[in-house]
C-alpha cells in the first residue's frame, strides 16, 4: 500500500457485512475458482458491522449464521444469530452472547448429534466453549477449553486427534500460527512443538472452517500483508503430527472489484450448497474519523 493511500485510508469508515452466494465449496476449491459473486445482506446502520459469519443447518432444516455485530466506535463485539429460510431471507435476528468485551468469530464444530461454539474471545485472556440450544436458540454450558488468548480459534479433527489453529493475543496476531492438540474436543490441549508454526502475514491468522476435498485438506486463512482483512489465501496442509507441520498456498480469494463490499474480504465458510463471506468498503469520513483519532490520542 503506498504512502497517499495509506493516511487517506484512514479518513474512511470501514464497514463489514455478510455475503453469499449458492454453490459447492468443493468445486470452488478443485477449479480454483476466484470469479465469485455475493449477493450481500442489508446493512441499515453505517456504524455497525457483521463479520466473522459461521452457518450451519439445524434439525428444522432452518439455515443459521452466528456472527460478530460490532460497533465502529467502540468495537464491543457481541455474537449475533441470524435464521434465514433457504433462500437466505432473514426470519430473525438476535444477539446470543454478550459478555461486555470483545466476541468475535464464533467457530462452530457439529459432533454427536450436538452443535459447539468456540468463540474468540482473547480480552478474556482463555478460549471456552458453549453448547448451542437448538430449540431455545441460545448458548449454554460454558466451558473453559484452554487458558491461552487464542484468535480466531478453529478445530481439525485429524488421525484421531483434535488440533486447534490459532493465533495469540498480542503484536503478532495477524502473523504467528499456533497449533494446539487434544485427544478430547474440550482439553486439555498440548501446545505443538514447533510453535508458532508459521510466521507470515499472508496465510497464518485463520480465516473460517477446515475444507476437506478428495482426502485433502484446505486451510482458509487471512492475507493481512498490507492491511487487515485484504483477502484470503487457502492453504493445503501436506503434514500434520505432533512436531510436524506442513501447508502451501494453494488459492487466493480476493474481494470483487465490482462488489459493494470490494475493500476487503477474512471469513468463509459453507453448509448444503450455501457459501457465507464477509466484506468491507469504507464511507469518506474525514471529520468524524479525524475526530476519533483525536479523541483516542487524548484518551
Amino acid at each position: 500500500m503506498g504512502l497517499v493511500k495509506k493516511y487517506s485510508d484512514k479518513l474512511f469508515l470501514k464497514q463489514w457485512g455478510l455475503g453469499f452466494m449458492k454453490g459447492d465449496i468443493a468445486d470452488i476449491i478443485r477449479n480454483k475458482r476466484t470469479d465469485l459473486q455475493f449477493t450481500w445482506m442489508p446493512l441499515e446502520d453505517k456504524g455497525i458491522s457483521h463479520a466473522d459469519p459461521f452457518i450451519f443447518k439445524t434439525d428444522d432444516g432452518r439455515i443459521n449464521i452466528l456472527f460478530e455485530s460490532v460497533s465502529s466506535y467502540s468495537l464491543d463485539g457481541k455474537i449475533s444469530l441470524m435464521i434465514c429460510d433457504s433462500d437466505l431471507k432473514s426470519e430473525s435476528q438476535n444477539i446470543v452472547l454478550d459478555t461486555q468485551d470483545h466476541l468475535s468469530y464464533p467457530f462452530v464444530y457439529k459432533e454427536n448429534g450436538r452443535i459447539y461454539i468456540f468463540p474468540e474471545n482473547g480480552f478474556s485472556g482463555a478460549l471456552y466453549s458453549y453448547e448451542f440450544d437448538p430449540v431455545k436458540k441460545i448458548l449454554i454450558n460454558r466451558r473453559k477449553v484452554i487458558d491461552i488468548p487464542v484468535i480466531d480459534p478453529t478445530i481439525l479433527k485429524h488421525e484421531g486427534r483434535y488440533w486447534l489453529f490459532g493465533t495469540l493475543l498480542g503484536d503478532t496476531y495477524n502473523s504467528d500460527l499456533h497449533i494446539f492438540y487434544s485427544d478430547d474436543l474440550m482439553g486439555p490441549y498440548t501446545p505443538h512443538a514447533g510453535n508458532p508454526v508459521k510466521r507470515n502475514l499472508n496465510g497464518a491468522r485463520p480465516a473460517g472452517s477446515f475444507i476437506e476435498v478428495d482426502g485433502s485438506i484446505y486451510r482458509p486463512a487471512q492475507n493481512c500483508s498490507n492491511y487487515y482483512g485484504e483477502s484470503m489465501t487457502i492453504n493445503r496442509i501436506s503434514r500434520l503430527t505432533i512436531t510436524e507441520f506442513e501447508e502451501e498456498e494453494y488459492m487466493v480469494i480476493r474481494p470483487g472489484k465490482n462488489e459493494e463490499f470490494n475493500y476487503g474480504i477474512h471469513t468463509i465458510n459453507a453448509v448444503d450448497g450455501v457459501i457465507i463471506v464477509d466484506g468491507q468498503k469504507g464511507y469518506f469520513q474525514p471529520l468524524q474519523q479525524l475526530g476519533r483519532k483525536l479523541k483516542n490520542i487524548l484518551n
